[in-house]
């Protein structure tokens, strides 16, 4: 009898323990089974993330590309895209980190995912501000175009004006300047009853006769004018006097020797000047001209010959 019992304890025994391990063997299959489709979905995350990332570089660099095609249009966009493109590398670096371990937790996983969808808002923003910039900056480009049409439209005439205002000038400056009616240079010498008598012999001659007359100008002021005579010898140099009588004056620009300056009260009633120079030392045959200046402007010439 006692046999018979402790064979049906041994037996409940042998089957608790039996029950006890199959439990224990169930929920470590059932931890394996888990822990396996843990492992299978984070690899497949991993897998897609990977994925995305390549899928971003090749954004990045089309983004590059483009950045470089639109930068330097303006300074704000410049400024904008140097910004947003800090922003941007920074997310991409922050998400190739996240991805560079060789153990990678599901949080890591779900801060690259959250990090790249940051990534996409950054450059959907840049590209939108990018094309508004572009818009307004093409704007302003078609507007500066049609504002520099009108400059140079406006510049054309204004140098028309102007064109025209200098011709008036220069007329209004050649008609009011005084001229000459008459000028004569003439070589004189002394005859035996104290008269003068023109002579073309440089032995014979005693001085050089000028005679000018000024012609009526209603434009002209009246008042004390200056001209200047220049003789010109045969070698073409200024003749100078011998009593000091002699300078320069401004014309063209430059200064020009003269032989004697005289001033005359221009009244405009047809003054004539007369005045002689004595003979200078150092003359030689050969053509002089006689050269009037007065204003800035040539007035006349006259010429004689000595032999």
């Amino acid at each position: 009898m006692n046999l018979q019992t402790n064979d049906k304890r041994s037996k409940r025994l042998l089957f608790l323990m039996i029950f006890t391990l199959v439990l224990i063997n169930a929920g470590l299959i059932y931890q394996l089974v888990t822990k396996n489709n843990q492992l299978q979905n984070t690899q497949t995350e991993l897998v897609d993330t990977n994925k995305e990332l390549d899928d971003l570089k090749i954004i990045e660099d089309e983004l590059r590309v483009n950045l470089e095609l639109k930068s330097g249009q303006n300074a704000k966009l410049d400024s904008i895209i140097q910004v947003r493109n800090q922003v941007i590398q920074k997310k991409i670096i922050q998400i190739r980190g996240l991805l560079s371990k060789e153990k990678v937790t599901q949080t890591e996983l779900s801060n690259a995912t959250k990090e790249m969808a940051a990534f996409k808002d950054e450059v959907e923003k840049l590209k939108a501000e990018i094309e508004e910039l572009s818009k307004q900056n093409q704007y302003l480009k078609d507007e500066n175009y049609v504002m520099q049409k009108q400059i140079d439209a406006e510049r054309e005439i204004n140098q028309e004006i102007l064109n025209e205002n200098t011709e008036l000038v220069k007329q209004v400056e050649v008609g009011s300047r005084i001229f000459l009616k008459s000028l004569i240079a003439a070589p004189m010498r002394n005859t035996l009853v104290g008269g003068l008598k023109i002579t073309d012999k440089l032995s014979k001659l005693e001085k050089i006769e000028v005679s000018c007359t000024l012609g009526n100008n209603d434009l002209v002021s009246q008042g004390d004018k200056t001209l200047y005579f220049q003789i010109i010898t045969p070698n073409k140099s200024t003749l100078l006097s011998d009593n000091n009588t002699s300078g320069t004056f401004n014309f063209d620009g430059g200064d020009r020797m003269y032989t004697l300056k005289k001033s005359v009260n221009f009244q405009n009633k047809n003054e004539t000047i007369i005045f002689s120079i004595p003979k200078i030392d150092g003359m030689t045959e050969g053509n002089y001209i006689v050269n009037v200046f007065s204003q800035n402007h040539k007035m006349g010439s006259s010429e004689f010959l000595l032999r």
